[in-house]
């Protein structure tokens, strides 16, 4: 929940258990319950950021924990006043009292606020100052102690009132940033519906039903696409986290051999990047061969190329002193060097890859998840190719573009084996920043081949295109494929680069 879907849950809820009776308090995962004759409200405050729900299957339990008792005892005889999000932060008010037989009122207040994987629940008495409190320091830790009794509760510095007019700018830091819209009008429009919402328990929307994560709103997000209308009471219903037993004594053994077989994967691709294309080497040692034999005395000069139909000029770096056909010979003994590394470690490369494959096979497939920094998200559930060998480029998507091809895989797997497989060092690599997407590979001739720069641009347009990106513009990073490394411990499809560049793009009409 983002500030504006705690702000509406809270408005709904407190419709609706305002002046229940509090019957008592028990733990929630992450958080607790407060139970009523009415409902079972559920305040996660370790769920990041915090969550206000209802659960109206829950059976309350008599377990209570060293935390939780103490505050279950002080809420007793208690009644829900209101429910509130007074700061436009992640933060909760649950405001409480109780008439005694003499008349006399007395008032508590519960806060609970989240900031990350900081959270925190506070007991508040009349005065506002701090009678109790817990607190989580990580979204998976235990509850401790937190603060010193009898200090006044204060909000964070840069809180603001919920209910103050901001502009559009400011008001939309209510929204978490991927339900932002793109565009001026339709923020306008957001924050306009947000105003004329006058049920505090009218329908929220939700994203296609069949999606793997759909989103919830009390407003329809224009970014998102079609959204459905649905009650309030479904937005609101709790749903447990799921439990994930643990690994079994041989998963986890599985699981240090995956690691292992990465590593070596990784380490030999670093060491097939150490290795220039030999047809390099042997264009420069065709170039010295052809200058006179002399003695150059500047670290690099200017040969024709003479394996170019244009007559184009390479700059070759040569040793001060030495003879230029001595250090041709040494090229094109690199040449020899270079093209016999290659050959051996793609052999190895294969056979640890195919052992990765068999070993993912025989345990059902890897987890795949989306990537930090600058590494990129696994795609779908990957497709075998029949293909054992090397893959050729009719195994992915391809077009031609300027009389350059233009490569992209569909799936996670399909990324893996062209970018690792397939590629070759000096191809160039696109892939949309920061999301999830198929990797596009330019193919060239050898590293020395010129790209266009419209070349480029439409790779990055189909990187754009094949991405998870809705936007109509995005940022693409391109680089060497020698620059692109698998991601340590990551699935078919994550990966790190470096020494990369970007381009902005749009999408075609």
């Amino acid at each position: 929940m983002d500030t504006l879907q705690l702000a509406a849950a809270a408005q709904c809820l407190d419709r609706q258990l305002a002046q229940q009776a509090i019957q008592g308090i028990s733990d929630a995962p992450g958080g607790i319950y407060l139970h009523t004759a009415k409902a079972h409200l559920a305040l996660i405050v370790q769920r990041a950021p915090l969550g206000l729900w209802q659960d109206p299957a829950f059976h309350k339990s008599d377990a209570l924990t060293t935390w939780s008792s103490p505050l279950n005892q002080r809420f007793a005889g208690f009644r829900i006043q209101r429910i509130c999000v007074p700061w436009a932060d992640r933060i909760v008010r649950i405001d409480c009292s109780r008439i005694h037989i003499s008349k006399r009122v007395d008032q508590i207040s519960l806060i609970a606020e989240c900031f990350g994987g900081r959270s925190n629940i506070a007991l508040l008495d009349e005065a506002q100052h701090i009678r109790w409190a817990w607190r989580w320091d990580s979204l998976d830790g235990k509850a401790a102690p937190r603060f010193l009794p009898g200090i006044a509760y204060a909000p964070p510095e840069d809180s603001q009132p919920f209910a103050q007019p901001l502009p559009t700018a400011a008001w939309l830091r209510r929204v978490a940033p991927r339900y932002r819209p793109q565009h001026t009008a339709d923020q306008d429009a957001m924050q306009e519906a947000w105003s004329l919402r006058s049920d505090p328990c009218a329908s929220w929307w939700r994203q296609a039903v069949d999606a793997d994560n759909p989103v919830t709103y009390p407003l329809p997000i224009f970014d998102l696409g079609p959204m459905q209308e649905i009650p309030a009471q479904e937005a609101l219903h709790f749903v447990q986290p799921t439990a994930h037993p643990q690994p079994s004594a041989q998963e986890r053994a599985r699981t240090q051999q995956r690691q292992r077989l990465h590593r070596r994967i990784q380490k030999m691709r670093q060491d097939m990047t150490r290795w220039e294309d030999p047809e390099v080497y042997r264009t420069q040692a065709f170039a010295l061969f052809a200058l006179p034999d002399a003695m150059p005395s500047a670290t690099q000069l200017s040969a024709p190329d003479h394996t170019s139909v244009t007559g184009a000029t390479l700059t070759i770096t040569v040793t001060p002193g030495k003879s230029l056909h001595r250090q041709a010979q040494w090229y094109m003994q690199q040449a020899q060097r270079s093209q016999r590394a290659q050959r051996e470690i793609a052999t190895r490369l294969q056979e640890v890859e195919r052992l990765l494959q068999d070993l993912t096979e025989a345990t059902g497939g890897e987890q795949t998840g989306p990537a930090t920094g600058s590494s990129t998200a696994a795609g779908p559930a990957p497709v075998r190719s029949a293909n054992n060998g090397k893959p050729d480029d009719s195994d992915f998507n391809r077009t031609a573009i300027e009389g350059f091809t233009l490569l992209w895989g569909k799936n996670a797997k399909e990324n893996d084996r062209l970018t690792f497989r397939s590629a070759k060092p000096w191809d160039l690599w696109f892939h949309i920043q920061d999301l999830g997407g198929s990797h596009v590979v330019l193919r060239r001739e050898n590293s020395q081949t010129p790209v266009p720069e419209s070349v480029r641009v439409a790779a990055a347009r189909i990187a754009l295109q094949q991405s998870q990106s809705r936007a109509i513009s995005g940022e693409v990073d391109w680089t060497e494929i020698r620059h692109v490394h698998r991601k340590p411990n990551g699935g078919p499809g994550q990966v790190t680069y470096r020494h990369f560049q970007s381009i902005r793009v749009r999408r075609d009409g």
